[in-house]
């Protein structure tokens, strides 16, 4: 990389051009290097592993303290079909959106005070290594039709830069409410003049209150409405703690997606998941069987905040006319997606459970016989 190219601002729309043949290099997860695929030369990427600086934010008043960002180097094109924010690398003009196939060539404007990353995590899996896992997913597929297992079907992998917000923040919380504990209790009662024991659970209800504090770090929410999160979150955790400094050299070859969650919407998002563990441990310490009429008063002290971008091979595969979704994580290669199903082996499948359970309705009554 030349030190033009290497020094050059955030907001700079840079090229990365190969200093041994002229042709624009593209980030190569196989080398952790910028990368020449006509003359094969490859270039280092400035760009020191660090841990992500962390920043205070109020959500009380949606007030957050961290310095002034400047723009990523690159350009950000915006799908007209579903609407996805995407930044590629210079000189790129038209784009494949990775969310939902659409082609398309559109520039959005400027966007001001946006939040930008100042540290992410480049992509460790290539693009190959990323292919082969797919293939390898689609054959352990055993109810998806002979066909999609053996290949026919199109798939085109997407890298993408997906933004996060992480959490971090100490809660202390007041509690009130009742608190029950069973018991089982016996009683007597007279049937056709005969006297039965009988047993009947009961619950002894107390009032309890107080106090408990807890700590969490590092709390992950997508910042894209764009994706299944529920499959995001099968493809598995990513490291978030030692990432490196951003650099546009990353981006050459990718996308990158802009947050279309917002630090606010972040936030409530983890919110909620932060406060249902702590209820869980309250309840927990306490020790009762059951709970009622609670109430619970959450204070937030120590909130802070960082915006990362983690890598993901994103494809939306079509297979007779339908489109799928998958999704490899780029750092550790976990797959996760969904795929068709073929009615004749579900069929047969059906047809078996139905022969077990009546082979061994069968064997009962011969038995009993």
């Amino acid at each position: 990389m030349n030190d033009e190219t290497k020094n050059a601002p955030m907001g700079a729309t840079v090229g990365f051009p190969c200093g041994s043949c002229g042709s624009q290099m593209a980030y190569s997860p196989a080398h952790g290097k910028l990368y020449c695929e006509y003359c094969e030369s490859v270039a280092e990427i400035e760009s020191p592993t660090v841990e992500a600086t962390e920043y205070i934010y109020y959500p009380n008043d949606d007030h957050y303290e961290a310095p002034n960002w400047d723009e990523m180097g690159g350009r950000t094109l915006t799908c007209p079909s579903c609407g996805a924010d995407t930044v590629v690398g210079a000189g790129v003009m038209t784009a494949t959106c990775p969310f939902c196939g659409s082609h398309y060539v559109s520039e959005s404007e400027a966007t001001p005070n946006i939040i930008l990353p100042e540290t992410m995590m480049p992509f460790r899996i290539s693009r190959e290594a990323a292919t082969e896992r797919f293939g390898k997913w689609v054959k352990k597929r055993w109810l998806a039709p002979g066909a999609f297992i053996k290949g026919q079907h199109k798939a085109e992998l997407s890298g993408i830069y997906i933004p996060f917000w992480t959490f971090d923040a100490q809660i202390t919380t007041h509690f009130r409410g009742f608190g029950g504990r069973r018991r089982v209790v016996r009683y007597t009662v007279r049937v056709n003049g005969r006297t039965e024991t009988r047993t009947k659970t009961v619950i002894d209800w107390y009032p309890i209150a107080g106090n408990e504090t807890m700590v969490f770090d590092d709390v992950p929410c997508a910042a894209t409405n764009k994706i299944d999160r529920a499959m995001l979150k099968k493809v598995g955790p990513y490291s978030m703690k030692v990432l490196h400094i951003y650099n546009p050299a990353y981006l050459a070859g990718f996308f990158a997606e802009r947050y279309s969650i917002s630090l606010r919407e972040g936030f409530d998002m983890v919110r909620d998941s932060m406060e249902r563990q702590m209820i869980s441990r309250i309840e927990a310490r306490c020790g009762y069987d059951l709970y009622r009429d609670m109430h619970y008063h959450h204070n937030y002290d120590e909130v802070r905040f960082k915006h990362i971008l983690l890598p993901l091979w994103l494809s939306s595969y079509t297979y007779r006319g339908k489109v799928y979704q998958l999704m490899i994580n780029g750092e550790t290669g976990q797959v996760a997606g969904k795929s068709p199903l073929s009615a004749l082996k579900i069929g047969l499948l059906v047809a078996l459970g139905i022969l077990a359970v009546g082979g061994l309705i069968l064997g009962i009554m011969a038995l009993g016989g």
